[in-house]
């Protein structure tokens, strides 16, 4: 795909010196649209997640993006000589999108998407600029320049993960000039937009007595909390079910929307009604158990279960969102990400190693049948933020992991040796499962697992290497370079959780199999092993001498003594 340099040049006639009467030339950044292929710009690089809608369905192109390149009307002329636009009636500035991230340079995002009325324009970006010519040193800035209108909406696609941290701004705009741009974010925490280092709250924002902290109120209608072009800078409202973020662009002043982690988490709470739930109650047992603020801890949604003839038998689920309060100013101390972090992500191993071993319920002081659990996004600098961030884009809500008590683990994957040394030619993957045999989510918290070598009596030996101790996965344990390097029969793999134990069906294990071959004489023996799939008979191609017996060798050296005495004599 082609760098934006010359894709994204505006020229703005200030006085109708150029075009006659005040005016703008805007590129054919659509050049070779579904065209040639090396110019890699179509309807095939437009985030999937754009044309897709909320029931999953595919969106066809003619239908939300008919029109191809930066936004136009019926002023602007095409100029081939030019290959671009002269535009008379709509006002054109340039919309920066900057990614903030510490990966800004080594993590793809583009194409970046920019979708308003029902054009289309697709962002690559700027030219690599990394000190080698080779594709793994490549370095390119995520910063993109988008031609807009003013007093229009826009709708912004990445291709990868949207940026934790993002940047907005008008070039040389004026105070009155301004646009609504609606970023997509596939998996939302708290998104805090902040203009001049200040926290702009939510146009549906209701702050509390002390204003330190803010609920957030349902629309009655669609669009109620959307700002408007003549709104404040920076007045912003997520939509959670399109998962859009709108926020108001306006003059040169930048706007930037930071990620806060959140933890979700569902207390599932049988045999209780809605009357017999006491928030406040749950709220300060928890705060209390995990030893943190009461202000971090929200109550977002309760769910009545089953019909209304039943609820009574069928109980709550009750959602919880754990987060740090909002920063009203922002700082430059990039720490207090990574610290919200490993806060919330030690919280999460302390609720979830209470569910596994059946102790939940009474620390918190409620009867909880199973838990809920959405762990917080990772900060950029996290060495997991990789795998969170290449994840496929999607409208789908995140997958949330159950936790309950654990009742035994299952070796599904049964191991199967190799030789003596070597790696197991199956490796083994385990499962923690409840009382009916549902996956457990262990991998929400740090506990792992150990397995262990035991001989035919059951107990244990030395011999197995590898990467005995792991974490889970889900409910998953899966082992990936175990190996033996000792022989035996009816050898087993015990695998320990704590207090749950397993163990795998016997196996044996060969040492690398050979053969002896003996040729004698009176003196000697010699003895051959062999590899398999070697040649060892004396008779490959690829020998360089035909393989002698010991007897034609001294037949030989004998005749050799007989030929020298012959000729000194």
């Amino acid at each position: 795909m082609d760098c934006d340099g010359k894709k994204k040049s505006l020229l703005v006639d200030l006085d109708g010196t150029l075009l006659g009467s005040v005016g703008a030339v805007v590129p054919q950044s659509e050049y070779e649209w579904n065209g040639d292929p090396r110019h890699g710009v179509g309807d095939y690089r437009i985030p999937k997640v754009m044309l897709t809608a909320l029931n999953g369905s595919r969106i066809p192109v003619s239908q939300i993006a008919p029109n191809k390149g930066v936004i136009r009307d019926s002023s602007c002329t095409y100029m081939s000589s030019w290959q671009a636009y002269k535009c008379f009636s709509m006002n054109y500035r340039m919309l920066v999108i900057e990614s903030l991230d510490s990966d800004s340079e080594t993590r793809r995002l583009s194409p970046v998407a920019v979708l308003g009325s029902g054009y289309i324009d697709l962002l690559n970006g700027p030219q690599d600029h990394g000190w080698c010519s080779g594709y793994t040193c490549q370095k390119r800035v995520s910063l993109f320049h988008s031609i807009v209108a003013t007093n229009k909406s826009y709708d912004v696609f990445f291709t990868s993960t949207s940026p934790q941290k993002l940047r907005l701004m008008l070039l040389n705009a004026k105070p009155t000039e301004s646009v609504v741009v609606a970023v997509f974010y596939s998996n939302p925490q708290r998104l805090d937009v902040y203009v001049n280092k200040q926290l702009v709250a939510p146009t549906n924002a209701q702050w509390n007595a002390q204003r330190t902290d803010y609920t957030l109120l349902e629309p009655t209608y669609t669009g109620q909390y959307v700002p408007k072009l003549s709104s404040l800078i920076g007045s912003n409202f997520f939509d959670p079910d399109y998962k859009m973020l709108y926020v108001l662009v306006q003059g040169s002043t930048p706007v930037e929307i930071r990620t806060s982690p959140v933890l979700f988490i569902a207390f599932n709470l049988p045999a209780m009604t809605e009357a017999e739930f006491f928030g406040d109650t749950l709220v300060a047992n928890l705060a209390a158990f995990l030893r943190v603020p009461t202000n971090m801890i929200r109550i977002s949604k309760i769910i009545r279960e089953g019909s209304a003839r039943r609820r009574r038998a069928a109980g709550l689920t009750v959602q919880v969102a754990i987060q740090q309060p909002p920063t009203i100013q922002t700082t430059t101390n990039s720490t207090s990400d990574v610290e919200q972090f490993q806060v919330l992500k030690n919280i999460t191993d302390n609720l979830g190693q209470a569910a596994v071993t059946g102790s939940l319920s009474q620390s918190i002081g409620f009867n909880v049948s199973s838990m809920g659990v959405v762990p917080p996004s990772p900060p950029p600098s996290d060495p997991s933020w990789s795998t969170v961030a290449d994840q496929t884009v999607t409208r789908e809500d995140p997958v949330v992991q159950t936790v309950r008590s654990v009742s035994s683990l299952t070796v599904v994957v049964e191991p199967v040796a190799g030789y003596n040394p070597g790696p197991l030619f199956t490796q083994p993957s385990i499962m923690a499962v409840d009382q009916q045999g549902e996956c457990v989510s262990v991998g929400v918290t740090t506990l792992t697992i150990t397995a262990v070598l035991k001989d035919t009596r059951g107990n244990e030996v030395d011999g197995l290497y590898g990467n005995t101790t792991i974490p889970f996965s889900s409910c998953w344990a899966n082992y990936t370079d175990l190996a033996i390097s000792t022989t035996g029969e009816n050898m087993t793999l015990a695998f320990t959780l704590n207090n749950w134990m397993t163990q795998s069906r016997s196996f044996t294990v060969k040492s690398v199999p050979s053969t002896v071959s003996a040729t004698a004489d009176s003196s000697s023996t010699t003895a051959t092993t062999s590899i398999p799939g070697s040649t060892t008979d004396g008779n490959s191609v690829f020998d360089s001498s035909p393989a002698l017996k010991i007897g034609t060798v001294y037949t030989l050296m004998l005749l050799s003594v007989l030929h020298l005495l012959y000729c000194v004599l």
